[in-house]
């Protein structure tokens, strides 16, 4: 039977912190085989000896964790300050891992996490990932997709936004442009995608296109649609636009628009001479995309749905990240998602992350695609 308890502690002290976040963990548990820790590291003594006084308290080593732009567990959100979330479990197996010297290998590294898994990666299996953000992400997933099936991949990328240095670890080993990760074997695995997002057009046909640069639209210069998009005072100020006004890219040509099946990017470059627009990866002539406008009162509707249909049965645990543009200043609420999340599971320890981004399958329900997320939450939920 798995058993999890979470814990979370706020303070600068780091070991204070980390002594306080796992005695809770372990209050639902009584003993850890394992523990994931997740560390907004405003820490003046760095993270080294907060892993060590986790060592201490939870009685293991197997201690998996990444810097994070905040955390989140036990219905409490913690943003821009020194914090720590802290799950620990028992009674599941667990294979924890820490790849250095990822640089240059990135389209591998699924393949290696693969070959740590007993009989292979099974459609019961949770493989959660935290790569340092400076990667490849594109090949890192890449492999992660081919490697990995049929297990349920998720995860976010390292951060830390007071010393730009994202960091991984496993145990007290410590490292940079790594991922580290555990692969959780339970007895099912179900994946939610909320998204920050509203399509306001129908998908529209990129007729023209050089690279990354979108040139045309259903035939018609391709920044003059996004204007039309931006409507108002925005379609005259388009590096504001551009925080606002993003495109939704389906998961492949023929996907509708429904929450879960598209991934959003923002616009980085405007020629207004060429009236065309450029987003951070190539675009084929034929693909289709849409506006999305990036609101508050959407992402709401959009968490409570996810929720709703993820609430039964209940699971033994759950695992939550969330982009570090969401949170408190985008809902103007604080601890939003974290209450949404004890509402809807008050009786299921969750612990979770705010990352650079995120990693989690969107697309078809019966043949999802692994994709890099941005403005999600990917709630992952381990069945006992």
């Amino acid at each position: 039977m798995i058993r999890a308890g979470v814990g979370i502690s706020v303070g600068p002290d780091g070991p204070a912190a980390v002594e306080k976040a796992a005695t809770a963990a372990l209050a639902g548990v009584g003993g850890a085989d394992l523990a994931i820790l997740f560390a907004a590291p405003a820490f003046p003594t760095g993270i080294e000896p907060l892993l060590a006084a986790a060592v201490d308290v939870l009685g293991t080593s197997a201690i998996v964790g990444a810097s994070a732009h905040g955390v989140l567990g036990a219905g409490i959100e913690s943003e821009g300050q020194a914090a720590v979330s802290v799950m620990a479990l028992s009674g599941i197996e667990a294979e924890p891992f820490l790849i250095s010297d990822v640089s240059g290998d990135e389209s591998e590294i699924g393949g290696e996490i693969a070959s740590r898994i007993p009989g292979g990666p099974r459609s019961e299996d949770l493989v959660v990932v935290l790569p340092d953000p400076r990667l490849d992400t594109s090949a890192l997933i890449r492999g992660f997709e081919t490697a990995l099936r049929p297990a349920h991949v998720v995860g976010a990328g390292a951060a830390d936004p007071f010393l730009n240095s994202p960091v991984q670890w496993v145990g007290t080993t410590v490292e940079t442009e790594s991922v580290a990760g555990v692969v959780l074997r339970g007895s099912a695995v179900r994946i939610g995608v909320t998204q920050a997002c509203r399509p306001t057009t129908e998908l529209l046909t990129v007729t023209r296109t050089r690279g990354n640069w979108i040139l045309e639209l259903d035939g018609r210069p391709a920044l003059d649609v996004y204007r039309e998009a931006a409507l108002g005072a925005l379609a005259d100020d388009l590096q504001r636009a551009a925080a606002f006004v993003l495109v939704a890219l389906p998961s492949d040509r023929d996907a509708s628009l429904q929450p879960g099946t598209y991934r959003v990017r923002h616009v980085v470059g405007f020629s207004p001479d060429e009236r065309a627009f450029a987003v951070p990866e190539s675009v084929a002539r034929g693909d289709r995309i849409a506006f999305a406008i990036r609101e508050p009162e959407s992402a709401r509707e959009d968490l409570k749905q996810m929720l709703a249909g993820l609430a039964d049965p209940k699971p033994a645990l759950g695992l939550y990240f969330n982009c570090c543009a969401r949170g408190a200043p985008f809902f103007g609420v604080p601890g939003l998602e974290a209450a949404y999340l004890d509402n809807t599971f008050p009786e299921t320890p969750i612990a979770g992350m705010f990352g650079s981004y995120e990693v989690g399958p969107i697309g078809d329900p019966k043949d999802p695609r692994l994709e890099l997320l941005t403005y999600t939450g990917v709630l992952a939920l381990v069945d006992g």
